[in-house]
């Protein structure tokens, strides 16, 4: 069975200098065809000027929206305390839903991710897409932020809820359907992926697909499809997904099989 459409998306690029490395490193590894920006911590400065230094990069760069860590870069969000705490620090954890805001609360979280977008322009990046650190863009309160942003500055693709791998929750599962549906389907106006999520839940999906079809699955060959990695180096030097293991060695299998990927990595 074959992958007609693949992105293997890189998070967190901007994180910090090490994180930085390790995402360019994934991309001289030719395993890696995107990566998103983190505009409000440390490594920002140090992942522009990888982005100048590697024209491999230069196209190949979305928003990585972050409401959950480091320290806003506008003036509305500390203000909120659902988002930020008494220091200014960046402190929602998810842990609570956010299916309604406030209009104070709408307003704060849109000026935020406008001046982070904004950081990244100035730095002349145009993000090629939008995702978010802690996937806080997928609350059904902030997506809708998040399209407008979105369409308002030509963004044409926003990430997926994850819809592969098992999910245990019905209710679960039906949120990920329906808000997939209502905000980021075909009645956006937004050229999404069909299917999300990681190594694991990828190759998940593609064990369950073989078992219901033997040889070509024409099905399979129209979809499009995006994975997330969090590229780091272990503490020998080498390179690994977040849970620790080769990275490498989790994404050949999965880009073997693809035919073309959204755009194609270098020496594959």
């Amino acid at each position: 069975m074959a992958l007609s459409r693949l992105i293997v998306n890189a998070d967190d690029f901007g994180y910090s200098e090490a994180v930085n490395r390790a995402i360019l490193c994934g991309f001289e590894s030719s395993l890696l065809t995107s990566t998103s920006l983190m505009a409000n911590m440390p490594g920002f400065d140090h992942a522009v000027g990888l982005i100048r230094q590697h024209p491999f990069l230069q196209h190949n760069v979305g928003l990585h929206l972050n409401l959950t860590e480091g320290y806003p870069l506008s003036r509305s969000l500390p203000a909120c305390p659902i988002f930020c705490g008494k220091g200014g620090r960046l402190i929602y954890d998810r842990e609570r839903s956010l299916f309604r805001l406030g209009r104070r609360e709408r307003v704060a979280v849109y000026e935020e991710m406008e001046t982070q977008l904004q950081r990244v322009l100035a730095a002349g990046i145009r993000p090629t897409h939008l995702d978010s650190h802690h996937h806080t863009h997928t609350e059904w309160a902030i997506a809708p932020l998040v399209c407008r942003l979105a369409r308002a500055n030509g963004i044409g693709r926003v990430r997926l809820t994850r819809n592969m791998g098992v999910v245990t929750s019905r209710s679960k599962r039906w949120y990920k359907k329906v808000f997939n549906y209502w905000f980021l389907g075909r009645r956006s106006g937004l050229d999404n992926t069909d299917y999300f999520g990681d190594i694991g839940d990828m190759n998940y999906f593609l064990n369950e697909r073989k078992g219901k079809n033997e040889g070509k699955d024409p099905v399979l060959e129209s979809l499009f499809f995006e994975i997330m990695v969090h590229p780091l180096f272990d503490e020998r030097g080498g390179l690994v997904d977040f849970d620790g293991k080769d990275l490498r060695r989790g994404l050949l299998p999965i880009l073997q099989r693809s035919k073309n990927f959204a755009f194609t990595p270098i020496d594959l």
